[in-house]
């Protein structure tokens, strides 16, 4: 699966993070598809609300940052703590914490 912005408004780096979120993770388990198989078109039914740039550049460095880290150590430790930081403010853009 390929994911591709249509505006340089919302970077990838930003979509992948949500789509990485625990929130996200069981809102597409409980109202888009419950098989354990996302697929590109399950993404297009997902609610993305646009941060301003600021919280962007840090969803977008969250997700560089779990990517450098599955790239070179895979430290389950550091991962684990990236996956908190991302869900924390994934629940406060979606107004849930």
């Amino acid at each position: 699966m390929s994911l591709f912005g249509m505006t340089d408004k919302v970077p990838e780096a930003f979509i992948i993070s949500i789509i990485n979120s625990t929130f996200m993770s069981h809102y597409v388990d409980d109202f888009v598809n419950n098989t354990q198989t996302f697929q590109i078109n399950d993404a297009r039914q997902l609610p993305f609300i646009v941060p301003e740039k600021e919280m962007l550049v840090e969803f977008s460095n969250i997700c560089k940052q779990a990517i450098a880290i599955k790239k070179h150590n895979n430290d389950e430790k550091a991962l684990q703590n990236i996956q908190s930081n991302l869900d924390s403010k994934t629940m406060d853009l979606y107004c849930l914490s």
